[in-house]
C-alpha cells in the first residue's frame, strides 16, 4: 500500500469503562507511527447518533446510551487531573473525527479497537465488522466474547488443565429465587471476591470476609450485570503478562512479568488509573522459574480462549503457585497501563508495538 494506512481508532463506547477507553484511543493515536498510518478517533455512540442513514429512533437509542454512561464525579470512580483533562480531549477530538470520516469515500483500511467492556471487548463490535469487511485489532468474536464472561472463560480454562480460583456462579435469577442457597454456596468460599461476571476494570467487584457482608457485595455486583461470580480469595503477589503475536504466522510471545502493589484494599477501578495508587513493578520481583511459569499459563490461556493479536492475562502467585484469574482480550493503553509498560521492559517501544498490533489485523486469516 503506496499511500499511509488509513487506521479507526474505534473508542468512547457505552460502558462503565468509557473514560479509560477515551484515554487508550487518544494514546494510541497520538503514538501510531505517523509515517505509516493516517489516523481518526471515532465514538461508536457518535457515529450511530449522527449517522442520516438511522432512524430517528435509534438516534434517540444512542443518544440515550452516552448520556446515561457513569461518570467519574462518584468518590469510586475518581480520575487523576491528569487522566481528565487526557478524557476530555479524547471527547472533542472523538466528536469532530466522525464527520471527517463520514465525508470520506473509502473509509477506513483497519479498526484498532480501544474500545473497553460491553459492546466494544464482548465481540459485540467485533461482529459489527466482521459483517462490514473491516480488518480490526485484537481477538475475534468468540474469544472476545469467551474472555469477557468471566463463567464461561473459567470453564474454559478448567477443561483445558489451566490453574484457576475456586468459585460459583450466582445469576439475579438464582438471588432472587433462593436467596439462602445462593449464600450458601457462596459462603463456603470465604474469604471471597464477588464480581460481576462481564465487567472490567474491577467494577461492581467486592472483597467479603464475612458471611453476612454476601448478600451486599452479590446486590452490587449485580447492578453491572445479571450474572456474578464468587471466587475463594488468593492471598500473594498479584502479576500479570502481556502475550503479543509474532507477524507472519501463529507464534505469539510472553512479555515480561508485571508485579502489581496496589496502595489500597485491592486493585480496584481508582488503582489502576491513579499512577499515585498502585505501584507496578516490571519485571516482577519472583524467580525466574515462577516467571517463566506465569508467562507459559499466559500463553496457554490465550490459546485457549482463542485469542489473537494480543492480550493480558491476570494472575495471583499464591501459596501453590500462579493461579490464572481472567483473560483481558483489549488490555488499556493508558498512560498508566500495564501492557505498554511490560512491552517497553521487553524494549519494544509503544509506537513499535501497536504498528506490530496493527500488522497483526491486516494479516490474512487462517
Amino acid at each position: 500500500m503506496s499511500r499511509r494506512i488509513r487506521v479507526g481508532v474505534l473508542l468512547g463506547g457505552a460502558s462503565e469503562e468509557r473514560e479509560i477507553s477515551l484515554a487508550s484511543g487518544l494514546m494510541i493515536a497520538e503514538n501510531l507511527p505517523k509515517d505509516r498510518y493516517e489516523v481518526s478517533l471515532l465514538d461508536p455512540l457518535s457515529l450511530m447518533a449522527r449517522h442520516p442513514r438511522l432512524s430517528d429512533e435509534l438516534r434517540r437509542k444512542a443518544l440515550d446510551l452516552r448520556s446515561s454512561t457513569p461518570h467519574s464525579t462518584l468518590p469510586s470512580r475518581e480520575l487523576s487531573q491528569a487522566m481528565r483533562e487526557t478524557v476530555e480531549r479524547a471527547e472533542g477530538l472523538a466528536q469532530s473525527a466522525t464527520q471527517v470520516l463520514e465525508s470520506r469515500e473509502n473509509g477506513i483500511d483497519v479498526a484498532f479497537l480501544a474500545l473497553h467492556g460491553k459492546y466494544g471487548e464482548d465481540g459485540t463490535i467485533q461482529g459489527l465488522l466482521e459483517l462490514t469487511g473491516i480488518p480490526y485489532t485484537g481477538s475475534g468474536v468468540l474469544a472476545s466474547a469467551l474472555a469477557m464472561d468471566k463463567v464461561m472463560a473459567k470453564r474454559v480454562l478448567l477443561a483445558e488443565g489451566i490453574p484457576v480460583p475456586r468459585g460459583v456462579h450466582v445469576s439475579r435469577e438464582d438471588f432472587a429465587q433462593d436467596l439462602a442457597a445462593s449464600l450458601s454456596r457462596s459462603a463456603a468460599l470465604l474469604p471471597a471476591v464477588v464480581k460481576p461476571s462481564k465487567q472490567g476494570s474491577s467494577v461492581g467487584m467486592s472483597l467479603v470476609d464475612t458471611a453476612d457482608a454476601l448478600a451486599g457485595a452479590l446486590r452490587i455486583a449485580l447492578e453491572h450485570d445479571d450474572e456474578t461470580l464468587v471466587e475463594e480469595r488468593i492471598f500473594g503477589t498479584e502479576i500479570t503478562v502481556g502475550v503479543v503475536g509474532i507477524p507472519g504466522g501463529s507464534r505469539v510471545e510472553a512479555l515480561p512479568v508485571v508485579e502489581i502493589v496496589p496502595k489500597r484494599a485491592f486493585f480496584d477501578y481508582q488503582a489502576k488509573y491513579d499512577p499515585d495508587q498502585c505501584e507496578e513493578i516490571c519485571p516482577a520481583r519472583i524467580s525466574d522459574d515462577v516467571s517463566r511459569l506465569a508467562q507459559d499459563l499466559a500463553v496457554r490461556a490465550h490459546r485457549a480462549l482463542g485469542c489473537r493479536g494480543y492480550s493480558r492475562t491476570d494472575l495471583m502467585l499464591g501459596p501453590s503457585g500462579p493461579v490464572v484469574l481472567e483473560v483481558n482480550t483489549l488490555p488499556g493503553m493508558t498512560m498508566n497501563s500495564l501492557l505498554p509498560k511490560a512491552a517497553a521492559a521487553a524494549g519494544l517501544r509503544f509506537g513499535d508495538l501497536l504498528d506490530r498490533i496493527v500488522r497483526l489485523a491486516l494479516e490474512p486469516k487462517p
